[in-house]
């Protein structure tokens, strides 16, 4: 396995227990990747695994569940959340731009925004070439992205929006995060800043950290590029078509040698 780089997306990926606590509303996605794993399973493999939310959706269905992450504190609580999982759980520590696993799997899955820590054409080529290594024929690749939205690009580069509420698991404490973005169109890249307050405690912890902004276009190339066909683009979870008024970006690619 090649080594993992220190150029982690941010801070942010370090503190595990915060981030599940933060992160404790979003359960929409949990009934589209348990259907995909029913679908294309049973041999599953999340990319940028993180905490092993999405692994419990996939393991109800009889799959096998193996997880890659860049972050070790991540895998650290991905095996603590999974622990009573068994032997249908692998995890391992890897950069999903060079992850070599010798093996291929008949379903691989980038789940919540986790492309978009991949900052340019260069990064996200390499991990979907990384993922076509893994494939076999009838292996589906999906993704999910939301669609860039202009009134969160451009928002005033100082303002403060709030982006959640939750109970810090430290302290028990509600926490506020406000975030301010900073959004370079060049490059594509949106510079973020989450802040955290409590009622007795303002700002007291502030992280930031990068994404792209991918548009269907340049999704539709790489994918193109890197060895994929296209076979599904849903605009949300129920598999509506992607469309103008879409909030998210799902792929499911096919290797563009399958037979469907």
């Amino acid at each position: 396995m090649p080594p993992v780089p220190d150029d982690l997306p941010g801070p942010i990926y370090q503190d595990a227990a915060r981030y599940d606590a933060e992160h404790w509303w979003k359960t929409d996605d949990l009934p589209f990747w348990k259907k995909m794993a029913a679908r294309h399973g049973p041999r599953v493999l999340e990319l940028a695994a993180g905490t092993g939310r999405l692994a419990p959706s996939i393991l109800a269905t009889g799959a096998s569940y193996t997880g890659v992450d860049i972050s070790a504190p991540f895998l650290e609580r991905a095996a603590a959340n999974l622990a009573g999982e068994g032997s249908a759980v692998k995890l391992l520590q890897a950069d999903m731009r060079s992850f070599d696993l010798g093996d291929t799997f008949d379903l691989i899955l980038i789940g919540f925004n986790s492309f978009l820590h991949l900052l340019t054409d260069e990064d996200a080529l390499a991990a979907l070439a990384r993922a076509r290594a893994h494939c076999h024929q009838r292996t589906r690749l999906a993704i999910d992205i939301f669609v860039p939205d202009p009134l969160f690009l451009y928002r005033p580069e100082n303002r403060r929006v709030e982006a959640m509420r939750y109970t810090d698991p430290a302290t028990g404490e509600a926490v506020i995060v406000e975030e301010s973005n900073r959004y370079d169109p060049e490059g594509e890249l949106n510079h973020i800043r989450w802040t955290y307050s409590t009622e007795t405690r303002r700002d007291f912890l502030e992280y930031e950290f990068v994404m792209r902004m991918y548009y269907p276009d340049t999704m539709d190339r790489l994918l193109h590029e890197a060895g994929f066909r296209v076979a599904s683009k849903w605009g949300d979870y129920d598999e509506t078509p992607l469309g103008p008024d879409s909030a998210l970006q799902l792929y499911v690619a096919v290797p563009d040698s399958a037979v469907e």
